[in-house]
């Protein structure tokens, strides 16, 4: 039974199962930075390119950046798991986990960047 799921995990890494949730996790740690970047230059309102852009707009569009990007990460990360079996179930809970984690994420940013 055990080695049954050993041999399985076995082909799983074999096809490249370590470097998908790498990626993942790399790719949801940018988009957090990203997120808690923009929030953060919200709270700011200095001059940003020579007097052209005030910093809104700029984390306005880095939230919006952010967002964008963390779609297609959750997009990618559902589509590879709608290939296992009881996928419903793992992408319902790897949606949670997800947004969980991320939340938590741009709060230990925010509280870096206060201190």
């Amino acid at each position: 039974m055990a080695r049954d799921y050993l041999q399985r995990f076995n082909r799983a890494l074999e096809q490249g199962l370590a470097k998908d949730v790498f990626d993942n996790l790399r790719n949801f740690l940018m988009c957090a930075l990203l997120f808690a970047a923009g929030t953060d230059a919200l709270h700011d309102s200095r001059q940003l390119f020579l007097g052209l852009f005030v910093s809104s707009l700029a984390g306005w569009g880095l939230i919006g950046l952010a967002a964008v990007l963390t779609l297609l990460n959750i997009w990618d990360g559902l589509h590879k798991l709608a290939r296992l079996k009881r996928h419903l179930l793992l992408q319902a809970v790897g949606c949670l986990v997800y947004v969980l984690l991320a939340l938590r994420v741009v709060e230990i940013v925010w509280n870096f960047r206060s201190h």
